[in-house]
């Protein structure tokens, strides 16, 4: 399992997994884009590279799906797949693969207004890492 949708009260918390920080990042931007659209409707023929730092490893999680997000409501994209080129203790380099949004062929459902760190904490379970997530709808 890559991630799951928990209950919260007023806003959208997904709890991700990875077998690796790498992964971790990987699955937070897919589940995060899934709330978005059907990503399932989405090709992969634009590459966006997206860049962000952080102090801590939360930190730089919020920076980057925060600078998926601004993409996303920027250039009118949606995004399918995700690739980490670098990512090191404070930076983290990596790929948004998607499309211009087409309102013929993608449905939006959450509108994400900001990724927030209400309980957030990457935290070891077992051979892999978990994080809760809380997006501002």
């Amino acid at each position: 399992m890559k991630y799951e949708i928990i209950d919260h009260t007023a806003d959208v918390c997904i709890r991700v997994y990875g077998k690796s920080i790498e992964e971790l990042f990987k699955n937070a931007a897919t589940a995060m884009m899934e709330l978005i659209t059907d990503t399932g409707k989405v090709e992969t023929s634009q590459a966006v590279e997206i860049k962000a730092e952080g102090e801590t490893p939360e930190e730089l999680l919020v920076h980057w799906l925060e600078e998926i997000l601004y993409t996303h409501q920027v250039k009118k994209m949606v995004f399918k797949d995700f690739e980490i080129i670098n990512l090191s203790k404070n930076q983290i380099v990596g790929k948004a693969l998607g499309e211009n949004i087409d309102p013929d062929k993608h449905d939006l459902h959450h509108d994400i207004k900001a990724v927030t760190y209400h309980n957030l904490r990457i935290e070891n379970l077992n051979d892999k890492l978990k994080v809760d997530i809380v997006f501002d709808i």
